[in-house]
């Protein structure tokens, strides 16, 4: 069952803000306490299951020649469904709809900023991508920008392509106790031959219930070193990525909240800190055109009755069905009775106490020095 409007609101200001660590616990979700044996948490992805999310992005860039950093901030929804198990993994699909994009430029961009916001409305409202995750949890490879597309429009493609994929975090198979870390790594190979490989710390943190429809939330922080290649013109550019990252994890297997910092050394194009902010729901099925395969593994909407469809033809919706004449309409029913009042927050047991309204995030030392034996 898909999250509620007012649960999305709530789990917003119990992760708090993208800025300092810490955050404020909503007075709609109730601190409740995690089994002293542990609790298992992960991500469920079966056929036929889809999502609903929406991704909050910013990256601070700072330029050789520039007294201040570029500011660049796109805000979009995303349609993303599970479409079917492979020997590779589980294969997705996403659209990303409503493109808000506030994105500073170089002086040396071939675009300004205003043309790139309308090529990015005109050719990316609609677009669709196809990627494997696999079993463990982990993107197999994201999709590439199209070859053809501007160097900026490719920036703003690849910020969307991260957020999305922050939704895919791998968690330990065992049973998480609260306030214990464990470590782990992983590396694979790309069908490209680039090398992905991740360390990481995950900490379960505290367990929540919403008032109204009692959905459980595991709060899970996660901090990750990735050394990951990406091509370059003489060959693989190893990518460093620092990451910090909080998770609202709902109980029916998906991220309801994700609040994650990064810090992107590249190379080539120097240090980027970025920030994603994404609620996710759970929607009741699939939408009809994720199901049918793209052409390729970025694609825009065709169908000229989707309400994201750009482009010159028209939808012609048939008219609606005429009522009998002779059944007259039925009596309205009664109004539900109004809700009782939220009862008071339960008081929590004294052996173990709620977090403060001002939890911490991530702490302890970076990954780096805390290796798990390679699986």
């Amino acid at each position: 069952m898909p999250a509620s409007p007012r649960l999305a609101l709530a789990i917003l200001l119990a992760l708090g803000g993208l800025g300092a660590p810490g955050c404020t616990t909503s007075t709609e979700l109730r601190w409740v306490p995690t089994p002293r044996k542990g609790v298992e948490v992960g991500t469920v992805l079966e056929p036929g299951q889809g999502f609903e999310g929406t991704l909050q992005l910013g990256n601070t860039r700072p330029v050789e020649g520039l007294s201040a950093p570029l500011g660049q901030n796109v805000t979009c929804d995303v349609l993303m469904a599970v479409v079917g198990k492979g020997p590779a993994g589980t294969e997705i699909r996403a659209t990303f709809n409503g493109i808000d994009l506030d994105w500073d430029l170089p002086p040396a961009a071939t675009y300004s900023s205003q043309e790139l916001v309308e090529l990015a409305q005109e050719q990316l409202r609609g677009m669709q991508v196809s990627f494997v995750v696999r079993p463990d949890g982990r993107v197999q490879a994201l999709p590439a920008p199209p070859a053809d597309a501007p160097p900026e429009l490719r920036e703003v493609i690849e910020t969307m392509l991260l957020g999305l994929e922050s939704f895919f975090v791998p968690l330990p198979a065992e049973p998480l106790r609260r306030g214990h870390e464990v470590a782990t790594q992983a590396r694979h190979d790309t069908a490209e031959g680039l090398s992905q490989a991740l360390e990481q710390v995950v900490e379960l943190r505290a367990t929540y219930r919403h008032r109204d429809d009692d959905a459980v939330l595991r709060r899970v922080d996660v901090e990750q070193e990735r050394r990951e290649q990406r091509p370059g013109e003489e060959g693989p550019i190893t990518v460093e990525r620092e990451v910090q990252a909080r998770l609202l994890l709902s109980t029916s297997g998906f991220p309801a909240e994700i609040d994650r910092q990064t810090r992107e050394l590249d190379p080539v194009r120097g240090v980027v800190f970025r920030k994603v902010r994404a609620s996710w729901v759970r929607t009741r099925g699939l939408v009809p055109e994720l199901v049918a395969p793209p052409g390729s593994d970025v694609q825009a909407i065709a169908d000229p009755c989707n309400p994201d469809y750009v482009g010159p033809a028209t939808c012609e919706e048939p008219p609606a069905p005429t009522p009998p004449a002779d059944d007259p309409p039925a009596d309205d029913p009664p109004a539900d009775d109004p809700p009782a009042d939220d009862p008071p927050a339960d008081d929590p047991p004294a052996d173990d106490p709620p977090p403060t309204t001002a939890a911490p995030g991530p702490k302890g030392p970076s990954p780096k020095g805390r290796r798990a034996p390679a699986p």
